[in-house]
């Protein structure tokens, strides 16, 4: 019989949460750890979608990259959304684990995932660094530093990202440069980082969102920036999270939740 804590133990050994930020309020949410475990919805977000899937596939734990909860409730009522869904998930007995920051500093995790998915596998050197190590553990870290094996310009390697992530990319320059050395840095890009982009000598930064002062910033250093989405960077290790926890639970189902459809209306 597989529990919920069970599903939570394998999580703490491919993305132990001790190396999550001290911030981040990931882990359990909700629920029931020693329940069996039934079916699984994998999920960006706790979403009403997420709701309605795990009803439908008869699963009893959702799995999100983003805690639900950041701010503690001083209360639960039934007309503030929020509330309201997790005094549903409670009804039907449905518990929710988040993996957040611990996640994206994984040795194989949100970074490995964004890079899988944004370039093309042969564009780029196998041997990928860490671009921000981890204090303690620096065989951990934020972001990933790749290098093509050839330059490409700039305008080609846009169509090929904004191709393979389904998205329409901002940018912060348009001179067409050719770009070698890349720094891939999934969600939001942390403004501090900035002087390790320099002391790299990056070409291009490619993360989900950024401010646009920051954009600037990196313009103002050569650094040409490519800003795919928050969600469509990190919708990404949904599927390998997938992969990992199938093969390792075999028997249990483990649903996939799509998330938002980003510029649909504009590629129609």
């Amino acid at each position: 019989m597989i529990k919920h804590q069970d599903i939570l133990d394998y999580i703490n050994e491919i993305a132990p949460y001790p190396d999550a930020e001290v911030w981040d309020p990931t882990g359990p949410t909700l629920g029931w750890l020693d329940d069996q475990t039934k079916g699984v919805v994998l999920s960006l977000d706790l979403t009403s979608d997420a709701y309605k899937l795990a009803l439908t596939d008869n699963c009893n734990l959702i799995i999100t990259h983003h805690p639900f909860i950041f701010s503690p409730f001083k209360q639960f009522v039934a007309d503030n959304f929020e509330q309201s869904l997790l005094l549903d998930l409670a009804a039907k007995r449905i518990s929710v684990i988040s993996c957040h920051t611990n996640l994206d500093v994984a040795v194989e995790g949100v970074a490995t995932s964004f890079i899988q998915a944004a370039l093309n596998p042969e564009s780029y050197f196998s041997d990928i660094k860490i671009f921000i190590p981890h204090e303690m553990k620096p065989e951990v870290g934020h972001g990933r530093i790749v290098m093509l094996k050839e330059e490409q310009r700039l305008s080609h390697l846009l169509k090929q990202v904004e191709s393979n992530l389904k998205t329409t990319i901002q940018v912060n320059l348009d001179e067409n440069l050719t770009v070698q050395k890349i720094v891939f840095t999934p969600g939001s890009f942390d403004e501090s980082w900035i002087p390790q982009l320099e002391q790299q000598a990056v070409d291009l930064l490619i993360t989900g969102e950024i401010k646009h002062h920051v954009g600037v910033m990196l313009k103002e250093r050569g650094i040409a920036m490519f800003a795919a989405g928050h969600g469509a960077s990190e919708q990404t290790v949904i599927p390998l999270l997938q992969t990992k926890l199938t093969n390792k639970f075999s028997k249990i189902n483990f649903v996939e939740n799509p998330g938002i459809t980003y510029n649909q209306l504009r590629s129609e």
